[in-house]
């Protein structure tokens, strides 16, 4: 004898239907075996599939506390990414900047050593074995001379012998040799930003008398080619990018990534501002996201090799057993958590785009510690708000793969609270988790996001 578990469903245009549950698991099932599934009258050869995954209850799996406490190993880690801004200053003006930044010639906007120290001292106060420092701007090379400091000093404070790993987040345009030289032999991560090919680029990150984009991918080939030198890049997608999926793809494989997210826009600071010439509607994102996942799943099919990373982070919570630590879609978010973020004058902030609102500031490192602001109301308020246990969220089929934003939503209503269904932010994550279920029905492209997942 057995019972049925909680599980969620979704029915496809073809009559199939998705079961999903809290485990993480998901099944999908004609419509013959679902309405023998709900009548207790199921298949033998589908019975034990159900019960290995959870939806399905009997003596034979007594692992489901296991298989959840392993799904929501997140739940137990303590704030794993730094995010640092050392000046708010920056020298590009893209459409879309959520950063609040500055002109290069703003006077105040630079993190001091006197901060840099308290900051750094603040990070290690973390419980966490292994975490990442992150350099955000403005530009972040406008104030090297910070970097260099935090990466000297956080070797010197690492007296555990944690794992710290440090990134900077640049434009490129003001990397020179003695710059790269320090990153390298400090074996910083670089991420930059390519938006596609020069017409698209330079229109969403225009950069005074030259072109950014012929900046940015110089130093990309520089640094790969004659250094031997990883870079990573993202892709922030506005109305200029909507006609052209394939030219953006084809940009990025020929400057060698094998990687690009498409990333939609945040309707934060500029973005916001700018959004009646840089916007869409959700529905004209998830056209082009559809188009560029279409294109990539072709190039795979063809041997070669490129990953959609925001697909990758869901086939990885989809298809494996592993906990994702992708911030996006947690619940709760990532928010203090899973990042914290230090701007240039001490504050402590939510997370990266937090830093849009003082209401997420969570505190200073002038006058906090790290259990004074993890534990404080203001910062257990803001978890709470990003938890998906909700009505409308409870009866998504998706609710387990996916995670609110804060930020987003007061944004976009001015409240922290928000009636879920009706973002675009929802609108967008559903359409896209319906393209990849509709996908993993083809055997073909189930092993492409199986190997994906694998690497």
């Amino acid at each position: 004898m057995y019972e049925i578990g909680h599980y969620r469903q979704k029915q496809f245009s073809d009559g199939k239907v998705l079961l999903t549950n809290d485990y993480g698991k998901y099944i999908i099932l004609n419509k013959e075996d679902f309405n023998n599934f709900q009548k207790h009258e199921i298949k033998k050869e589908l019975l034990q599939e159900l019960t290995e995954k959870g939806f399905i209850l009997q003596k034979e799996n007594d692992n489901l506390v296991d298989m959840y406490r392993q799904k929501n190993s997140n739940l137990f880690r303590s704030t794993s990414l730094h995010i640092i801004v050392p000046t708010l200053r920056c020298n590009l003006g893209c459409v879309y900047c959520h950063a609040k930044s500055k002109a290069t010639d703003t006077q105040g906007y630079d993190m001091d050593k006197k901060t840099a120290d308290k900051v750094v001292d603040f990070i290690f106060q973390t419980p966490s074995n292994s975490f990442d420092i992150e350099f955000q701007g403005g530009e972040p090379l406008l104030n090297f001379d910070t970097i260099k400091y935090i990466t000297h000093l956080a070797k010197e404070k690492n007296t555990s012998d944690k794992i710290v790993k440090v990134s900077v987040v640049t434009n490129l345009s003001l990397m020179d040799e003695e710059k790269l030289d320090f990153i390298i032999k400090n074996k910083i991560n670089i991420c930059t930003s390519l938006d596609g090919p020069e017409f698209i680029h330079d229109k969403n990150r225009p950069f005074s008398g030259a072109s950014s984009h012929k900046l940015v991918t110089g130093w990309i080939q520089k640094i790969k080619k004659d250094y031997n030198y990883h870079v990573d890049a993202l892709m922030v997608t506005t109305k200029s990018s909507l006609p052209y999926p394939k030219e953006i793809i084809d940009e990025y494989i020929k400057y060698g990534f094998s990687k690009i997210q498409i990333k939609p826009l945040t309707r934060l600071n500029k973005a916001k501002s700018n959004w009646d010439e840089i916007g869409y509607s959700p529905v004209e994102f998830l056209d082009f996201f559809k188009k560029s996942m279409d294109y990539i799943i072709e190039l795979n099919m063809n041997g070669v090799k490129m990953v959609e990373s925001l697909s990758y982070y869901i086939l990885s919570k989809v298809l494996t057993d592993k906990a994702s630590f992708f911030l996006d879609l947690q619940s709760p978010c990532g928010a203090a958590i899973g990042q914290l973020a230090y701007d240039y004058d001490g504050s402590i902030y939510t997370c990266d785009e937090g830093r849009c609102f003082d209401i997420f500031k969570l505190g200073n490192v002038f006058e906090n510690t790290h259990k004074q602001v993890l534990s404080s109301d203001k910062t257990c308020s803001m978890i709470a708000f990003s938890i998906n246990d909700n009505f409308i969220c409870d009866n998504c089929a998706y609710k387990n793969y996916c995670g609110l934003c804060p930020v987003v939503n007061y944004s976009q209503t001015g409240n922290l609270v928000t009636n879920v269904a009706q973002s675009d932010r929802c609108k967008i994550f559903k359409g896209i988790f319906d393209y990849l279920f509709e996908q993993l029905k083809n055997p073909e492209v189930k092993k492409i996001f199986q190997n994906w997942v694998k690497e």
